[in-house]
């Protein structure tokens, strides 16, 4: 497990469970032979909460000998493989269980799921585990029962059953679900029972982009007051810049400290947007600072941008986004007080504490560009940053059509000339000899084969390069890559694309999976739609416009009830729109 590339899965091999990081053939024999479950641990290093809790249940002396003892034991990173997470949240769906991981699966040798769950509990893990190896010695036709009553709604879970062939939204049904989500969202106390609290900028640029077409003054009014909010929150980091991706609550005063490149790339898009709606000089600052923070610190020496960071300790032990006033005061002896209210820290604190700075109206007036350089130098002396240096296609490819669009709503060359060269990178290092996508490049061997997410969101950014700067070429790339995924993607019986390519067997439980749901980003099939969209509006070919609006034919009969999980759909149900009014 050593030599892969995914910084979660060398943590936990050097936890003592006897891991595996796939289900090879002849491992899978081995199960069957040895007569022994499978156990599948999916995670990821970012976010720090779901981390401490997998490190801490796999510290434990007797989960380790109870899963080397009776399983075989599997571990994957979500990033490695989108298709075994998208599945195990599909599984977490159906007992109930709407978080995002991490996801603990446990699996007949025949690869039929058993159960899943996202807590970590070392009791709880232990009472799971323990009831399923006294079923298999004792009720073992009924484990297999359960297993095939699993499998079966599992198999279907996610999955489009029913298609629709005649239109059936527009622009009223539209306004209605725009409605229906502000009223959620805004007029409930929905928001504020989601802990931890994760913001969707994708589902904020679809209301942007609606209320540009279809003005509501009180719409406006309370979708800036909220990007007013995020911005002016403990989620913005005001000194490297960029927005942590969760915070415990809605009130954004405790972060989590995850900030990624494929959420803040939304973010750019988002603030730009909401400047050119808006023309508040607060939101152009933060897509600039925003975009400041992607190139400075994740951009890689040799082109890409790495896909996170995050603190390696726990929140408590970690110190690396705050300053105490005694900090402060030592590096700046003459205006230490003046800079401590820019942040937003308390003066009258115990002066060793350690606060988050906060940005306000007057922070980048109040503190001047070199006194920002001593303060990251000065982050960068703490302790327990840690930068995932894996350079994935999609979150790559949603930079470069984020900046795109950016260029276009700033006017500013420079964003459009950073979108082109992280394109650019991904045409000569992400695709291997055949045209194919790479999932990610990284320091060895441990990069696979494309997702849909990756194609999808790697024609997404050509076709908006392509609008942004007119070089034809890149209309070219984005067709061929679109017909690629129509090729092997595409599921005629249902109209929709699977999550992997049609012949590639997701050889731990063999269950296709269709990213259509989005949850906290954008589904490859709502992004597949607009690219569809967009190509036909490119070239005049009616199988582009056929297929996307069969895609929101399926989708369209969940809309009304759908809140925030379907807001990618409606973006692209605008263009269409738009495009037949």
């Amino acid at each position: 497990m050593f030599k892969v590339c995914s910084p979660y899965l060398k943590l936990l091999s050097e936890k003592d469970i006897n891991w595996h990081y796939s289900l090879t053939p002849d491992l899978l024999e081995r199960v069957q032979k040895e007569d022994k479950l499978i156990f599948l641990h999916v995670g990821y290093v970012s976010n720090i909460n779901v981390r401490e809790s997998s490190m801490e249940l796999f510290d434990n002396p007797a989960v380790v000998s109870f899963l080397n003892e009776n399983f075989i034991s599997i571990a994957e990173d979500k990033d490695d493989n989108p298709e075994s997470f998208l599945l195990a949240l599909d599984l977490l769906f159906l007992n109930e269980d709407f978080s995002y991981g991490p996801m603990n699966i446990f699996i007949t040798a025949d690869r039929k799921p058993l159960v899943c769950f996202s807590d970590c509990n070392p009791e709880h893990f232990l009472n799971v585990a323990g009831s399923l190896i006294t079923a298999k010695r004792e009720k073992r036709e009924l484990l297999e029962k359960l297993a095939d009553e699993f499998s079966s709604r599992a198999r279907f879970t996610g999955i489009i059953q029913e298609t629709g062939n005649k239109p059936v939204v527009n622009q009223e049904q539209i306004s209605e679900y725009i409605q229906l989500w502000f009223k959620r969202m805004f007029e409930s106390d929905f928001q504020l029972n989601i802990k931890p609290f994760t913001p969707n900028p994708s589902s904020l640029y679809t209301i942007l982009e609606y209320l540009k077409i279809y003005p509501n003054e009180g719409m406006l009014k309370k979708i800036g007051s909220f990007l007013e909010h995020l911005q002016s929150s403990a989620l913005f980091d005001p000194i490297d810049g960029g927005f942590f991706r969760q915070s415990t609550d809605y009130t954004c005063r405790e972060p989590l400290f995850e900030k990624n490149l494929e959420e803040n790339s939304q973010y750019i898009q988002l603030y730009s947007a909401a400047y050119d709606l808006f023309r508040l000089d607060s939101y152009r600052e933060t897509a600039y600072h925003t975009f400041g923070f992607v190139t400075n610190v994740l951009k890689n020496e040799g082109g890409g941008y790495f896909s996170n960071t995050t603190l390696m300790n726990k929140i408590e032990d970690s110190v690396y986004y705050s300053f105490s006033i005694n900090e402060l005061s030592l590096l700046f002896p003459q205006r230490y007080q003046e800079i401590s209210v820019a942040l937003s820290l308390d003066t009258i604190a115990d002066a060793a504490e350690k606060q988050i700075p906060l940005r306000r109206t007057d922070t980048y007036k109040s503190i001047t560009e070199q006194e920002f350089q001593i303060l990251r130098a000065r982050r960068k002396e703490h302790r327990g940053h840690f930068i995932d240096k894996r350079i994935i296609t999609s979150y790559n490819a949603q930079l470069s059509k984020g900046l795109a669009i950016s260029s276009v709503l700033l006017n500013d060359d420079s964003m459009f000339k950073v979108a082109l060269e992280t394109f650019d990178f991904l045409m000569n290092n992400n695709i291997n000899s055949k045209g194919k996508l790479l999932r990610y490049t990284c320091c060895s061997s441990g990069c696979t084969f494309g997702y849909l997410s990756d194609y999808a969101y790697f024609a997404d950014a050509a076709i908006e390069l392509y609008l942004a700067g007119g070089e034809k070429s890149l209309a070219r790339i984005a067709k061929k890559y679109l017909d690629f995924v129509i090729d092997n993607f595409y599921k005629p019986e249902n109209g929709m694309f699977s999550k992997s390519e049609k012949e590639r067997d997701n050889i731990i439980m063999p269950f296709k999976r269709e990213s259509n749901v989005d949850i906290i980003k954008p589904s490859a099939n709502s992004v597949m739609a607009g690219n569809l969209i967009a190509m036909y509006k490119i070239t005049g070919e009616r199988k582009y416009l056929e297929i996307a609006k069969r895609q929101i034919n399926n989708i369209a009969p969940d809309l009304l009830n759908s809140g925030p999980l379907l807001s990618s759909w409606v973006h692209k149900i605008l263009k269409l729109i738009t495009l037949t009014e």
